[in-house]
């Protein structure tokens, strides 16, 4: 009798009679999760991993409303991935499946697990790991319900809370095949949720999405007829090749975010008869930092009711079309999306179609078409100004689809300018400064000068040649050197000059170099960036360091490459500074030998998060800044600022002792929103009384009732070390922290 019942209940979902409905058998299987043990029978089961274990090459499995678990939430164990890859719920196999929901709702199905990372797994936990040719899913919910709660009014005996509020990443699934169709699927997750990522065709139909970043399908993919609730910025990670097309549907941004995009990474996408719906005043971009070449499409978008063209900041970036096709991607590949090329030079580009092309306005003297054919041009560039210039070609077909190179033309190279006065090194009050005069004809002045003590760089040009070297009493008595490659904005570095300042003479020019050092600062303009593992006085350790309590976590650096390095951040992190190029990166500085007592140290900082999580995630990732600190010992105290599992937009707060490498609390964590962009963080060690206060200029966020201001206090053994210590745990990228400024204090 439940079979006839399920039959006619399939012929009502799936609008096709009883008789047209396979009867079951190895390749149609049955799932209804409120049968008995006793009731199941061949073809029919209760427990989804049983009958996935009699899935064949190809299978249909018709599944009756109830909570499916892929994965035990009961079990306390914590699940590891393998083979370097996610932890899985549930890995399937075959070359054809189709699941089919037969409740009235998609909601009335639930495929469901409720792990994320360190919520239960170690990595990123996916619930599907699907190897198989053709895959279609129709009307049921595949949710990770890790972070949201599992609400089923049919029986609410099935119903779960969330595992945390925090948000961490916890994936629905993978498809490795050609093929992916979803029919009236909820996709439920938050961070990351990958609702059947990686098919090389995906159609998402009528589907519901609920997510934060990095979340949605970015390959060829359709979505039609769905919608979107955003609890983040950036719902895709990026796109490529002709990337999504979005026809038809509907996003609901679920924050107060007045600035939202598609993308994070950027991307091709495809917008067309869709409707979106922020905050009043938004911006919607198609990625926050758009490179010119990218080519987005819309037709027909409107942002809270009213006409809206995507990403108008850069209006370049956007295309709009009078018409696409519901399932037309309107992509133009090229060859090159960016060229970086030195005058003289040639550039074919090619496309799959017939194309005009065209040079971006203003640009045109530096270009010269030499060659066209049906979706190939060869262009001749000269540059022989003193700056480069920076442009794109531009490739559209009679139907409006574009294409774009972005071509980055250095000037003709000239010879590299030689000396009219050379150079020599003058002590000047507390600094030794590199006097010398090029013969640049009005160019820039692109030299590189290193200054080096006993050897060792202690100083190097990033943005400007670095003249002048400011002396500590580290330098009396030693060695200096300084050694220049002189080079202009139209040549390469000319040969090296290399000039020695006996270091034995500092004393009795500037007497008070042999005083003990009161403060010392930087702004890391001029910080050397390459590996240096040595433990010297008076230099900076630059190295990296894994940790003895990151033992848990598989990482590693590679000692052939920088840790750390000088430039420009992106989203929180402003302007310029230094950040970490891996992970592990560590920064100490030891001090001249001698007592040291009462010390202060000021860190001013931007981590590039935004959000006031810090780092990638709750995987061991945090920074230590430590002071009082003996650098060969690895003894001292300090403050660590770590993600934890407790919350998704704030960072916990510690005070620590180090004693020969090993790390132990001082004081309770205390959770708060202040890293964020301008967080400045003092700590202060005075006769035996350790504290930090860390504070910073962004408000604090509406919707929080963390503190937004952080004191910490500890009663400390004394010590007589005046080293201190950067420690930096987490994964780089979008996670790095950028410091902008230091300042040490030693009372006299």
């Amino acid at each position: 009798m439940r079979l006839l019942a399920l039959f006619a209940l399939v012929s009502c979902v799936l609008g096709s009679s009883a008789q047209n409905l396979p009867a079951l058998d190895e390749h149609h299987l049955l799932l209804d999760g409120s049968l008995t043990d006793a009731e199941a029978q061949p073809f029919v089961f209760n427990d989804l991993r049983e009958a996935v274990r009699h899935f064949k090459d190809t299978t249909t499995l018709y599944v009756r409303p109830w909570v499916y678990w892929v994965d035990n939430p009961d079990v306390p164990e914590v699940v590891r991935g393998q083979n370097g890859r996610e932890p899985f719920g549930m890995v399937i196999h075959g070359k054809k499946l189709t699941l089919i929901g037969l409740g009235e709702r998609p909601q009335d199905v639930v495929l469901a697990s409720q792990r994320g990372q360190m919520q239960g797994a170690v990595g990123n936990f996916t619930m599907l790991d699907m190897h198989v040719d053709e895959l279609t899913v129709e009307n049921m919910t595949l949710g990770n319900f890790c972070n949201v709660d599992l609400d089923y009014p049919l029986r609410p005996e099935l119903s779960r809370k969330r595992r945390s509020d925090a948000i961490t990443q916890a994936h629905v699934g993978y498809v490795h095949g050609k093929n992916l169709t979803a029919r009236k699927v909820r996709f439920i997750s938050r961070l990351n949720l990958n609702p059947l990522n990686g098919a090389r065709e995906s159609l998402y139909d009528s589907c519901h999405f609920e997510c934060t970043d990095d979340a949605l399908n970015g390959g060829h993919a359709v979505y039609r007829r769905c919608d979107f609730d955003l609890y983040g910025a950036k719902p895709l990670w990026s796109t490529f090749g002709s990337g999504p097309l979005f026809y038809d549907c509907d996003f609901y941004v679920k924050t107060n975010n007045r600035e939202t995009y598609f993308c994070k990474q950027g991307g091709p996408v495809t917008v067309v008869s869709c409707r979106y719906y922020a905050p009043e005043d938004s911006y919607v971009g198609w990625t926050a930092y758009p490179q010119r070449w990218l080519r987005c499409y819309q037709q027909d978008f409107t942002l809270n009711g009213k006409p809206y063209i995507i990403g108008n900041r850069q209006q370049g970036n956007t295309i709009v079309l009078p018409h696409i096709e519901p399932a037309a991607i309107p992509f133009l590949p090229i060859s090159h999306h960016e060229a970086s090329l030195r005058s003289p030079a040639s550039l074919t580009l090619t496309t799959d179609s017939t194309a005009s092309w065209t040079v971006e306005p203003g640009f045109e003297p530096f270009v010269k078409t030499d060659k066209k054919q049906p979706g190939t041009a060869t262009f001749q560039m000269t540059n022989d100004t003193d700056e480069q210039a920076d442009f794109c070609i531009i490739a559209k077909t009679a139907d409006g689809r574009e294409a774009a190179c972005q071509v980055v033309l250095q000037p003709s190279l000239l010879a590299p300018p030689t000396f009219l006065r050379q150079p020599h090194i003058t002590q000047r009050g507390d600094s030794l400064c590199l006097d010398y005069e090029l013969n640049l004809e009005g160019r820039r002045d692109l030299s590189r000068i290193e200054w080096l003590r006993n050897g060792i760089v202690v100083s190097t040009s990033h943005d400007a040649p670095q003249r002048s070297y400011h002396l500590t009493e580290a330098d009396t008595g030693r060695d200096l050197t300084a050694v220049i490659e002189p080079r202009s904005s139209r040549s390469d570095y000319g040969p090296v000059t290399t000039l020695s300042f006996d270091g034995s003479s500092l004393a009795a020019v500037q007497g008070d170099l042999q005083s003990p050092v009161s403060t010392f600062s930087t702004d890391f303009h001029d910080f050397p960036c390459y590996w240096q593992p040595e433990i010297i006085e008076g230099y900076w350790t630059v190295d990296g360091y894994k940790p003895a309590d990151t033992k848990a976590y598989d990482w590693r650096f590679d000692r052939q490459k920088p840790m750390w390095e000088y430039g420009e951040g992106y989203n929180g992190a402003v302007g310029k500074g230094l950040l970490q190029a891996q992970r592990g990166a560590r920064l100490m500085y030891t001090p001249v030998t001698r007592t040291y007592n009462n010390m202060s140290l000021t860190l001013q900082v931007d981590p590039t998060k935004t959000a006031g999580q810090g780092f990638g995630s709750a995987t061991g990732q945090y920074m230590d800044v430590c002071l009082k600190f003996d650098t060969r010992t690895l003894t001292g105290y300090g403050l660590r600022i770590i993600r934890t599992v407790k919350h998704a937009k704030a960072v916990d707060f510690l005070l620590v002792e180090y004693k020969d490498g090993v790390v132990t609390p001082l004081t309770d964590p205390v959770s708060a929103t202040c890293y964020r962009t301008g967080c400045t963080i003092r700590l202060d060690y005075t006769d035996g009384l350790l504290s930090a206060h860390v504070e910073t200029q962004t408000p604090k966020p509406i919707d929080s009732v963390l503190p937004h201001e952080v004191d910490l206090k500890a009663t400390v053994a004394p010590n007589t070390f005046g080293g201190i210590q950067i420690q930096h745990t987490g994964s780089c990228g979008e996670s790095t922290t950028m410091l902008h400024h230091l300042r040490v204090d030693y009372s006299r």
